[in-house]
């Protein structure tokens, strides 16, 4: 098969956005080999060579630089590769996506991505945080750094070496979009200047992020596909999307599935955020299982099923209840899981108009997200927000 064709867009896709290839989870991910062929609502015309438009640009060093810092800030002025051009048709998915060229292209095509979905749920397009100095952002797709970063007017992406060989993070979806999360949310509710380390503002970025880049992975088709095939369609187990910023397919730096407490949790911001983080993803499954009950794809005893108080013994009893039903209707597990996540996603992104940097803490942003939300995606994530003590 051919991993990259050249396809001439026709007539009907001339309006259609611009063609690039995403890998939704690294390509060293098995199943993951291969990337999916999206559509960015970009038009051809509003993309140049680099890619660059007007709200970003990548910025690729021919040599190793020093991350960005308080005093290192863009525009990077150092020698850089040459800009990527677009195909002879004007889209970029023929770009070979193993080559070196390709890590620029992926990690803007990985942006845009997450911006199209966010936005949709904001229901306006975001305007940078920076952009009264920084009219766009600049993308490093490659430094020789072991760490992924988005800050004023950048967002640059180092490499792991977790297993012994290098692994860039201009190829893992995941690390992408959880620094465009941070971005995101500066832009819609500002940064706290001179913000105490202590502050809920960091974990709650954090975990915002975290949850912006689960919901962002549920985008990809195959990737659902995938991972309710592999799963037969039970999200408890050990997956895919209860993953973040996967380094190998062994290890990997944060989980959504956890059962901290705020009374059990540290001041460091990753291990504060995790609580959020877990209220949301049990809050997407447990209005997926309401909903695959709602299809007629399971019965009503799922959702008496406590997911925190199940025991290692009880997962094959608890997989039961889904397994069979998913062999005779897989696109209903789909479309139930797609209602639970763009149910979450829209209070998320909803909520954001109701908080501000200044004054955030945790139960004020879990309230806003309650009350963004509607019907049973309200009731869930007050439930879920309450047993994790984020909200009494």
């Amino acid at each position: 098969m051919d991993l990259h064709p050249n396809v001439a867009p026709t007539p009907r896709e001339a309006g259609t956005g611009t063609r690039f290839w995403i890998f939704p989870q690294p390509p060293f991910i098995p199943g993951y080999e291969q990337p999916d062929r999206v559509w960015l609502s970009m038009l051809p015309d509003e993309i140049s060579e680099g890619p660059s438009d007007a709200l970003m640009y990548v910025a690729d060093p021919l040599y190793s630089k020093q991350p960005y810092g308080l005093s290192r800030l863009p525009p990077f002025d150092g020698a850089r590769r040459p800009p990527v051009p677009a195909g002879p048709d004007r889209h970029f998915d023929s770009i070979a996506p193993r080559s070196r060229a390709y890590f620029g292209v992926h990690a803007y095509a990985c942006i845009h991505r997450v911006l199209d979905i966010w936005q949709s749920y904001l229901g306006h397009q975001i305007r940078w945080f920076f952009d009264g100095t920084l009219p766009r952002l600049e993308i490093v797709p490659f430094v020789e750094w072991d760490n992924a970063q988005a800050g004023y007017g950048f967002l640059e992406l180092g490499c792991s070496h977790a297993g012994g060989s290098p692994r860039p993070y201009a190829l893992n979806f995941d690390a992408i979009a959880h620094e465009v999360g941070h971005l995101i949310l500066f832009s819609e509710i500002g940064v706290p200047l001179g913000a105490s380390r202590e502050s809920d503002f960091f974990p709650f970025s954090e975990g915002f992020s975290d949850c912006v880049s689960l919901i962002s992975f549920l985008y990809f088709d195959s990737a659902i596909d995938r991972l309710l095939r592999r799963t037969s369609g039970n999200l408890l187990l050990y997956n895919e999307l209860n993953r973040f910023a996967e380094t190998s397919p062994e290890s990997q730096i944060r989980l959504a599935t956890n059962f901290r407490r705020m009374s059990q949790v540290t001041r460091e911001p990753h291990d504060r955020s995790l609580p959020f983080v877990g209220a949301v993803f049990d809050s997407i499954v447990e209005l997926y299982h309401q909903n695959l009950v709602a299809n007629h794809c399971a019965g009503s005893r799922l959702l008496e099923v406590d997911l925190r108080e199940l025991a290692l013994d009880e997962f094959d009893r608890f997989r039961e209840l889904t397994a069979e039903s998913f062999r005779e209707k897989p696109l209903l597990f789909q479309l139930s899981l797609m209602k639970a996540r763009d149910d979450v996603g829209r209070a998320l992104g909803a909520a954001l108009a109701n908080l501000d940097a200044r004054t955030l803490t945790f139960g004020q942003a879990a309230m806003a997200i309650v009350d963004a939300a509607d019907g049973a995606a309200a009731e869930r994530l007050e439930d879920n927000f309450a047993w994790r003590e984020i909200i009494s």
